[in-house]
C-alpha cells in the first residue's frame, strides 16, 4: 500500500483536491454569498439565486474523477521513467518488477476509463456532454507527454504547467455551467449589474489563480529538471538544463520567479487598496517572501542537494497559494 501511494503522489492528489476546494468554497461561494448579503440589503427576496449552483456531489465526482485522471498520470510517468529513476530516486522506484510494471499500465488504463466516465456523467448532469473532453484531454496529454514531450526541451514543462492551470479552470468552469447563468440574468434584472460583476470577478479570479498555477508548477518543472539531470542524460532526455545548459537554465527560472514575483505585487496593490489586508499580508509573508528565497537559493545553487532544497520550496509556495483561496472568506 506505501508503494502504491508513492506511485500515486498522494501529496499532489491533496493539493489539487485542496485547489478544487479553494475555488468552490474559497473563492465562488464567497462571490455568492457577497451578492447575496447585497440583495437582502436592497429588500429583495429572491435571493436563492445567489448561491452554488453545482450540487454538492457532484462536485465530489467531479473531484474524483480529475484526481484519478491525474493519479494515473504520475502513475504512466513512473512506468516510462524507471531508467531515469534508477539513478536519480535509486531508494524510490517502485516499478522495479515486469510484473508491477504490467500492473501499472493496466492501472493508468484504469484510472482514465474511470475518470472519464465520471467527467462524462457530471458533464450530462451539469447539461453539457462536450466538458468531458477536458478529462479526454487531460488523460491523452498525459499518456503522450510520459511516452514522448517529457524527454523535449521545455514543451513537457509547459504542458504539465498548462494541466496544473485546468484545476481551478475546471472546478469555475463547470459551477459556471450548472445554470449559474440564468440566476446571473435573474440578478442583473433585481440590480442591474450585479449579476454581471459576479461573473467578471469569479472569472478574474479563477483565470487569476490558473495563471498562478501555471507560472508556479512550470517554475517547479524546470528546476525538478536541473535536479534529475543525471538521469536524464541517461535516458537519452533533451530537457532544458541538457539543451542550454545550467547556468543558462537558472537565469531562465529567476525571470519565470520575478515575473510571477511582479504580478502578485499588481494583485497586492489591488488588495492593499481594497481594504483586504490579512491576504495582502499573507501573499507577502506565504508567497512573495518564499519567492525570493527560492531565487537566492537558485542564484547560489552548486550541487543537486541544493537544487533539491529549491524544488521542496517551490512546491511550499505552489501549497500557499493553494491555501491563499481559503483567507477569500475571511475579507
Amino acid at each position: 500500500m506505501t508503494k502504491f501511494l508513492r506511485l500515486i503522489r498522494l501529496p499532489n492528489l491533496i493539493i489539487i483536491a485542496l485547489t478544487m476546494c479553494g475555488v468552490r468554497y474559497g473563492l465562488l461561494e464567497t462571490i455568492w454569498l457577497e451578492t447575496s448579503q447585497v440583495l437582502q440589503a436592497e429588500g429583495f427576496s429572491a435571493i436563492v439565486e445567489a448561491r452554488l449552483h453545482m450540487k454538492g456531489f457532484d462536485f465530489f465526482m467531479l473531484m474524483a474523477s480529475v484526481l484519478l485522471i491525474a493519479a494515473g498520470g504520475y502513475i504512466i510517468n513512473d512506468y516510462f521513467d524507471v531508467k531515469a529513476d534508477r539513478i536519480n530516486k535509486k531508494h524510490l522506484v517502485v516499478l522495479d518488477s515486469s510484473r508491477n510494471r504490467r500492473l501499472a499500465l493496466a492501472s493508468f488504463v484504469l484510472c482514465g476509463i474511470i475518470g472519464i466516465l465520471l467527467g462524462l456523467w457530471v458533464a450530462l448532469r451539469v447539461g453539457n456532454w462536450k466538458l468531458v473532453s477536458i478529462q479526454l484531454f487531460s488523460f491523452i496529454t498525459l499518456w503522450f507527454y510520459s511516452s514522448h514531450l517529457k524527454k523535449q526541451m521545455l514543451s513537457g514543462n509547459l504542458l504539465i504547467a498548462l494541466l496544473a492551470a485546468l484545476v481551478p479552470f475546471i472546478t469555475g468552469l463547470y459551477e459556471l455551467l450548472s445554470k449559474a447563468l440564468p440566476s446571473l440574468e435573474t440578478i442583473n434584472l433585481l440590480l442591474p449589474g450585479a449579476g454581471t460583476s459576479v461573473l467578471s470577478k469569479g472569472a478574474a479570479l479563477v483565470l487569476g489563480f490558473a495563471l498562478f498555477a501555471f507560472l508556479s508548477n512550470l517554475i517547479r518543472e524546470i528546476i525538478k529538471d536541473t535536479e534529475d539531470i543525471p538521469g536524464d542524460l541517461e535516458a537519452g532526455c533533451r530537457t532544458l538544463p541538457i539543451v542550454i545548459g545550467e547556468n543558462p537554465t537558472r537565469y531562465v527560472v529567476l525571470f519565470f520567479i520575478f515575473f510571477t514575483s511582479g504580478l502578485l505585487g499588481f494583485v497586492q496593490q489591488y488588495l492593499f487598496r481594497s481594504g483586504m489586508e490579512l491576504l495582502f499580508w499573507f501573499l507577502m509573508l506565504a508567497i512573495q517572501l518564499p519567492l525570493l528565497v527560492l531565487a537566492y537559493l537558485l542564484w547560489n545553487a552548486q550541487q543537486r542537494s541544493d537544487y533539491s532544497k529549491a524544488s521542496f520550496l517551490s512546491k511550499l509556495i505552489i501549497v500557499c497559494g493553494v491555501l491563499s483561496m481559503f483567507l477569500f472568506r475571511y475579507q
